[in-house]
């Protein structure tokens, strides 16, 4: 220590020590509270319902209170030999630098500016921001018969620390990823609230105490005043964390609702949908009724969209009322599955009847309260009345609205075959001369295996159509009614080049999923054009001819053979593989099989029918297998659903299997996600 004489007076300048327990104390929260401002960044990337805004300022506010908090926590482990207090204008005033610090950290990472210079600058402000914050909460303290004294050269050195801080800090909050994992998150929380604590740790050591000799002397606990403090701005620091942390999940949970239902009717949307369906597949007895609104756009133009939203309003608790009254499940299994559609599920004995009821009962509701002229229809499909696939409700369902159309209206109607065939193909080329191709048909894509070691090994490119007005329309129907019109072809077309273009992505990604396949139609495959026409896509889009693969079925080559085969045969010129798809399934002699010029045969799934329990299909399933084999074809096995299946075609010479036992067809998204799945869990070397 040294001692001063002035006018008699002896002053002594001394350093204090710390309290090791409220060191620690102090260094977790400024952890606590990074993490918390952490996750609240992870939301300014995120396109949420909250305004970012709201996430900056929540932010700012969590992280400055939280480097204030261990300010003063850091300050209640220092003690020195004199009584001390604290001025509470400037304490309290000492938290503004705090949070424009953090302020300007969140904002300058939310605009993303990466210029290094800007980077430099904002920095140093919010630097000095949080060593101003310091100092002005050390002029807070009072020291009786005593003053607060500085090394000035410490002082510089202790600013220069927070301004790297802040700098580490900018970098980790620009470079962050919108979803940083647990573990990452709270190293580098931890990273970051180590900085700004060692900064005020820095800048204690720069600080001495000038003290009356006789002060210097006595035993005094200088904290009394303080302690009230701490353990309020713990406590605060703490809350405002947890309520950052629980804002964020808030708003998951708020999206997550979003995705699930819908935000007029508060009804489960068509996803929920159709995870119930999938949930029900096992189920005996399971019925639907699907309720088409007629006249909605009418309504919206005539009076208002808000009357059309009242109105399906109103129809919906005319449902759930006749919804109570015939059914005796007390959960509303109600679903509004379009704009224009809401579904009923119903999982109750003597399901037949009570959905006809049901529907009378909805259809006197609705007649009796005119809604501005809202007319309603009904189609009505059940399990196992009309089919023995819960999937195959909603289709039957779809296909009585599609075939009574207006005719239904203010009725309802009972799937059956006869009533499902009349009209619809009609409808079908009808609605196929305004299709949206970009709108309206889906993409899916289901991937193949290597046999044995269940690599991926290529995909199956299925298309979907869900036509606006009529819904989906199955492939088996939608097909043939675009192949008597001759629309297959530019549908076939488009699909080609959107499959081109979606390998380009994949291969931007990284990802390679090998040979793509797509099938062809009998008309495509008679298209004078269409070699051409392939040519052309695939130079357009850079694409290499092994990656692609067309399937045809036997039936489509036999309809025009000549033509058929010199395309089969131009295509593999063209660099393309070929594969007979259906294969086992007509009635080709070997002699036909032998000069078809293609690479590659797929056994229809019937094949695998009960296999596990019928040796004699079993053994017919290998013998087709081994004459693919004897043609010296590839051969892919489809419709693998179930692991003992698997194991037999395992040790069969089937070179590739497809089927639901490895995945569904799904979107390029899910493709992706599946596959990172795949093979992050190491799946083919586990079955």
């Amino acid at each position: 220590m040294n001692i001063h004489d002035y006018s008699l007076v002896m002053t002594i300048s001394v350093k204090g020590s710390h309290d090791s327990s409220l060191v620690v104390l102090s260094v977790l929260i400024a952890i606590f509270a990074s993490y918390g401002a952490l996750t609240l960044n992870e939301r300014l990337y995120h396109n949420g319902f909250i305004h970012p805004y709201y996430w900056v300022a929540l932010a700012s506010l969590t992280m400055g209170l939280g480097i204030w908090s261990m300010h003063f926590i850091g300050m209640t482990a220092y003690h020195v030999q004199a009584p001390m207090s604290y001025d509470w204008v400037l304490t309290i005033f000492s938290v503004i630098p705090a949070i424009v610090a953090a302020f300007i950290a969140f904002w300058f990472a939310y605009e993303q500016k990466r210029s290094p210079i800007q980077l430099i600058v904002a920095s140093s402000v919010m630097g000095i921001g949080i060593a101003t914050m310091h100092y002005i909460g050390m002029e807070a303290v009072v020291v009786e018969q005593g003053t607060v004294g500085y090394n000035y050269s410490g002082v510089v050195f202790s600013v220069l620390v927070a301004i790297i801080i802040s700098l580490v800090a900018l970098y980790i909050l620009i470079n962050q990823p919108e979803k940083m994992k647990g573990l990452n998150k709270a190293i580098i929380a931890s990273l970051l609230g180590i900085g700004v604590a060692s900064m005020h740790y820095t800048g204690m050591m720069a600080t001495y105490f000038d003290l009356d000799e006789s002060m210097a002397h006595m035993n005094h606990n200088g904290h009394d005043s303080i302690e009230i403090l701490v353990i309020s701005v713990t406590v605060s620091v703490i809350c405002i964390v947890l309520f950052s942390i629980a804002s964020t999940s808030f708003e998951r949970q708020l999206e997550k609702r979003l995705e699930q239902y819908d935000h007029l009717t508060n009804l489960p949307n068509r996803k929920m949908f159709n995870q119930r369906l999938e949930g029900f597949e096992r189920a005996q007895d399971l019925g639907l009724s699907v309720i088409h609104l007629h006249d909605l756009d009418t309504i919206n133009h005539k009076y208002s969209y808000q009357t059309g939203d009242e109105t399906i309003k109103v129809l919906v608790d005319q449902i759930k009322l006749a919804y109570r009254k015939n059914f005796s499940r007390r959960e509303l299994l109600i679903y509004r599955i379009s704009n224009k559609k809401i579904a009923v599920l119903v999982n109750e004995i003597d399901h037949k009847y009570k959905l006809e009821n049901f529907s009378k009962e909805l259809l006197n509701l609705s007649k009796t309260n005119m809604n501005y002229g809202l007319n309603i229809s009904i189609g009505l499909s059940c399990k196992p009345t009309t089919t023995q696939s819960a999937n195959q409700l909603v289709e039957q369902a779809y296909a009585v609205l599609n075939t009574k159309g207006e005719h239904l209206i203010g009725q309802y109607a009972m799937y059956t075959d006869s009533l499902h065939r009349e009209g619809l193909r009609d409808r079908l080329v009808e609605r196929l001369r305004l299709i949206d191709y970009e709108r309206e048909l889906v993409v899916k894509y289901q991937p193949k295996v290597v046999n044995q070691t269940f690599e991926v090994s290529g995909v199956e490119v299925l298309i979907r159509w869900e036509d606006e007005e009529l819904g989906f329309i199955p492939p088996n129907q939608f097909i043939p009614a675009a192949e008597d019109t001759g629309a297959i072809h530019p549908i076939t077309l488009w699909l080609i080049e959107h499959v081109c273009k979606q390998m380009n992505q994949w291969k931007e990604c990284g990802i390679k999923f090998g040979k793509v396949a797509i099938n062809l139609s009998n008309r495509t495959l008679s298209e004078k054009a269409f070699i051409s026409d392939v040519k052309n896509i695939i130079e357009k889009h850079h694409i290499n001819p092994h990656e692609l693969e067309f399937e045809m079925t036997e039936s489509s080559i036999i309809e025009d053979e000549e033509k058929a085969l010199s395309t089969i045969q131009s295509l593999r010129e063209l660099g393309v593989s070929t594969a007979l798809d259906d294969f086992g399934t007509g009635f080709s002699s070997l002699t036909y099989l032998r000069r078809l010029p293609i690479d590659q045969v797929k056994i229809d799934k019937s094949f695998l029918d009960g296999i596990t329990n019928d040796p004699i299909g079993r053994q017919f399933l290998i013998d087709v297998i081994n004459l693919g084999k004897t043609l010296s074809l590839g051969v892919v096995v489809e419709g693998v659903e179930e692991l003992e299946q698997l194991k037999i075609i395992e040790d069969t010479a089937a070179s590739e299997l497809q089927g639901f036992y490895f995945a569904k067809p799904m979107s390029s998204e899910e493709l992706i996600k599946w596959y990172e799945q795949y093979y992050s869990k190491k799946f083919y070397n586990k079955v």
